[in-house]
């Protein structure tokens, strides 16, 4: 289920992509997104980055932007050393526009009809692409290898049909399509 929210398509409820190698039987699924406890994950994420438990890029950007903000929608990346497919928190860092003040933020607006997000302090979805710039984007770390990782586009908005939907198999390093298993929340 999507809405359109001014420039661009937010997801209500998440999508489940996987792909399978033919080759070598390899698979790999992603649940991509956010849910109704995105608050609860956002929360998560940024202590975890103010505390450098996602690395010094995190726990630097808050302390220099301590009004800043995350994405936290699942995305998937791939390891460009050893080739491992990840399903991971987007994370990118995100600062205010110029005159938003970000301490006036209403936080007791309801996040879903499950759960109202009452007693978190977080940046939905809509709010940060109303109200923050992109900063910089998060540098995912392979967890098997410490490489550096790239986005899997094919992972990415199943509106758009102009993105490749394969993916280098990590085993065999054949090409894997990229196919709709189902939603989720």
């Amino acid at each position: 289920m999507t809405i359109k929210y001014r420039n661009g398509w937010w997801k209500i409820m998440g999508i489940t992509l996987g792909c399978k190698c033919e080759k070598c039987g390899y698979g790999f699924a992603a649940n991509l997104g956010f849910g109704f406890l995105y608050h609860v994950a956002y929360c998560e994420a940024v202590t975890k980055m103010k505390e450098g438990n996602l690395g010094e890029q995190g726990k630097e950007f808050f302390e220099a932007f301590p009004d800043g903000a995350i994405s936290c929608e699942y995305i998937v990346v791939q390891c460009n050393e050893c080739g491992k497919l990840m399903n991971v928190p987007k994370l990118d860092l995100y600062v205010p526009k110029d005159g938003y003040d970000a301490s006036k933020q209403n936080n007791n607006t309801r996040w879903s009809v499950a759960f109202s997000g009452n007693g978190y302090d977080y940046v939905s979805p809509c709010d940060l692409d109303r109200h923050y710039d992109l900063f910089e984007q998060y540098n995912h770390r392979c967890t098997s290898c410490n490489g550096h990782t790239s986005v899997v586009e094919g992972f990415t908005d199943r509106t758009d049909d102009s993105i490749d939907r394969h993916v280098q198999c990590p085993e065999c390093k054949s090409i894997m399509k990229i196919y709709f298993c189902g939603h989720w929340d």
